[in-house]
């Protein structure tokens, strides 16, 4: 039995040999696409935690006119409650937006202007699903065709931007990642396949002698299963050299989390040795075994 493993393993190297240059160029392949795919998802991980820690910022900021009482303002207030998508609601009447004036300018506006010309209002919260560009325009022109509102605004409007910008780049990067993927799936089973009909012969000869299909079979296996290792040793290796270089030239000024780097490995090492299995077996569709 082990001597038939050692066999096996030593059939894999030699036609990995024998073809080194595409099997090189197969293993890149996996790489430079699992790369993608792993930028892409920390890029992911990092937009998701920065979003995250920016909750109290998606809020819509609402005047109601002047010339409303207390109780009309409450009234737009709670109306307001009710639009789908908002979360909850904090009502400012003249008081506390008097109070407000006199944090952000250290001064009383009774004591500038004799009055409180400050108009009553509403800061809303946004629900998780709604915190996107689009939506959050939505309901800002929904407030503002209400009665007794004159002006709703949010005032992130660049973060929700780049939000929506970072998410396009890194759906972009995943699409990106699975098509070179389904490229590298090729160039493992072609180059399984150059091997299998350089070695035709020899197949042709071990099938005669009564060899199993599984034990021809399996040599190929283990050949995509290596390319698949190598590939993922170099996006492991690149990855390794990209996390380096961007600590060293963006830490002074960006903080760059690591909490992903587990799910990383993990990913690299499955999709990795799973390419080249799966570019392995899709080269057994070849009548040579048949």
């Amino acid at each position: 039995m082990f001597n038939i493993i050692i066999f096996l393993l030593s059939e894999s190297c030699k036609s990995i040999y024998r073809s080194i240059l595409p099997s090189l160029i197969s293993s890149i392949t996996i790489a430079i696409s699992l790369v993608i795919l792993s930028i892409s998802y920390f890029l992911y991980m990092n937009v998701h935690s920065y979003t995250t820690e920016l909750k109290d910022e998606y809020k819509i900021d609402v005047y109601f006119n002047n010339e409303i009482d207390l109780s009309k303002a409450l009234d737009v207030f709670n109306k307001i409650l009710l639009i789908d998508g908002i979360e909850n609601g904090s009502f400012i009447d003249k008081d506390v937006a008097a109070e407000i004036f006199r944090k952000e300018f250290d001064e009383e506006i009774i004591n500038i202007v004799g009055t409180n010309p400050l108009p009553m209002g509403g800061g809303y919260g946004i629900s998780d699903n709604y915190r996107t560009y689009s939506q959050m325009k939505n309901i800002v022109s929904k407030i503002n065709s209400m009665p007794d509102v004159d002006e709703a605004m949010f005032t992130q409007e660049s973060v929700v931007k780049f939000d929506k910008l970072s998410r396009n780049i890194i759906s972009f990067s995943f699409l990106l990642g699975i098509f070179i993927m389904l490229i590298s799936l090729f160039f493992v089973s072609n180059t399984i396949l150059l091997v299998i009909y350089s070695k035709k012969d020899e197949i042709k000869t071990l099938q005669f002698l009564g060899a199993s299909r599984l034990f021809i079979k399996f040599p190929y296996v283990i050949e995509g299963f290596i390319l698949g290792v190598l590939g993922t040793l170099m996006s492991l290796l690149i990855l390794y050299l990209i996390y380096m270089l961007s600590i060293y030239i963006m830490e002074p000024y960006l903080y760059i989390s690591d909490f992903a780097f587990n799910h990383i490995l993990i990913l690299n090492i499955i999709l990795g040795t799973f390419l080249g299995l799966i570019g392995s077996v899709r080269s057994f569709s070849s009548n040579i075994f048949n």
